[in-house]
């Protein structure tokens, strides 16, 4: 019995002008990129195993695709793109002069529940600053990503930013440190109040602390949240060198004139590798990007102690956020279309299809050997701005007949000529 070859639950396909749009997501986030400094770099779509693990725990094979090789070896599919760019900083870039500016697209997996807007299979874009401590550095990779969404021109998005050091230093007030923290800041990134509870009450974390937490985590607003904030943690020691930390990338932000944020102390992010500042990027509740300060990552995974900071994209959430907005894209229209009107024309045309490709036209020939009408329907049909009309009565005077498929105006030049009355 024939079976349906169905694609795998969680994946999709894309075509059309689902595709165009990502793809332009893709585009216009690279021009931003490069125009920061950033160069491009790639890295293998499965990576070992361990990789994954080291600073995650062994929790998160449930939530990864991974495997053994026919050598036995442990591999997994990229759930992110952060630890394989400090692998990479690690094993080849580290005598590349400071701060090392990278920036990248692929595709990541993760085994999760498919639902709308997450996919098992899912396309992410990041930047990685990597050897600047300094608040300029955090701020610069929160304007980018600022100027990425504003290229692709997303209305009514929010971006917040928080500061993971506070909590972790509120944390450790209260005797909790180390791989213990995790839970908790898991569950403050759920969101889930009842689910924060449970793992302040398992973590027996200090009562005081406790209270400092909740204070904090409940704090969103403009600046004056940071005093704010220096006032529930007066007696937490060196909590006011993290929150100094925190207004200087603010101001460093508004001084490139950023000035479309929120400040929400209640961001934990849901990877344990954060240690400063954190932000992230919603519309309508729905994340579209995040990143932070995260200077333990790169001596975790075996390099010497570098501070690092980055941002990861979801190009299909934002490209369907696109969607949602209506924000349309110009489709790459195809600029001419050759027909021959027989098959003693075949040569003259493959041969004018090849000369204007050469000068960049995107140009299409028929392939089906058509009438000259049905050729024009399909042009037609596929949105061809013109019709290059391949005849032996023009070629014999050494011309073609250019048709504009919008105004159906025609008329005849010399051959030598096609490009220029194409451009104009």
């Amino acid at each position: 019995m024939e079976e349906d070859m169905d694609r795998p639950r969680g994946t999709r396909d894309l075509w059309g002008e689902e595709l165009r749009r990502v793809r332009k997501v893709q585009e216009k986030l690279k021009n931003i990129f490069k125009n920061y400094g950033y160069e491009e770099v790639e890295t293998p779509i499965f990576e070992k195993l361990e990789l994954f693990t080291k600073k995650s725990g062994s929790e998160i094979r449930d939530q990864i695709y991974h495997f053994e090789d026919k050598s036995g070896r442990e591999l997994a599919l990229r759930p992110e793109l952060t630890a394989p760019s400090m692998r990479l900083y690690n094993s080849d870039l580290k005598s590349e002069p400071k701060p090392l500016k990278i920036f990248y697209f692929g595709p990541c997996f993760r085994y999760e529940r498919p639902q709308a807007g997450r996919w098992r299979q899912f396309l992410q874009a990041g930047v990685e600053l990597i050897g600047s401590s300094r608040p300029e550095a955090d701020a610069e990779v929160i304007a980018l990503t600022n100027d990425s969404f504003e290229s692709l021109g997303m209305e009514d998005y929010t971006l917040r930013i928080g500061h993971i050091g506070l909590l972790r230093r509120i944390l450790e007030f209260g005797n909790v440190s180390g791989e213990k923290q995790d839970p908790i800041l898991r569950a403050i990134d759920s969101k889930d109040p009842d689910r924060l509870k449970e793992e302040l009450k398992a973590s027996e974390l200090a009562q005081e602390a406790q209270g400092k937490l909740w204070d904090i985590i409940e704090l969103r607003g403009g600046f004056e949240i940071i005093e704010e904030a220096e006032n529930v943690l007066r007696q937490v020691p060196d909590a006011d060198n993290l929150t100094k930390n925190l207004r200087e990338i603010l101001e460093r932000l508004e001084h490139m004139e950023i000035n479309h944020f929120e400040v929400d102390l209640g961001i934990a992010r849901g990877l344990e590798y954060y240690t400063g500042a954190v932000f992230e990027v919603y519309f309508d509740e729905v994340q579209l990007g995040g990143g932070g300060r995260y200077d333990g990552l790169v001596e975790s995974l075996g390099g010497e102690p570098t501070p690092a900071v980055g941002v990861g994209l979801g190009i299909d959430r934002v490209a369907q956020t696109l969607e949602d907005q209506d924000i349309q894209f110009e489709p790459d229209d195809i600029d001419a279309i050759v027909l021959p009107t027989e098959e003693s024309m075949l040569k003259e045309g493959l041969s004018i299809a090849k000369r204007l490709r050469d000068e960049e036209f995107r140009v299409d020939t028929d392939l089906k050997g058509r009438s000259l009408g049905k050729g024009l329907g399909y042009a037609d049909s596929r949105g061809i701005k013109h019709a290059i009309i391949v005849g032996p009565d023009d070629v014999s005077e050494g011309k073609v007949t250019i048709k504009n498929m919008k105004t159906g105006e025609q008329r005849q030049v010399l051959k030598e000529n096609v490009a220029e009355k194409l451009k104009g």
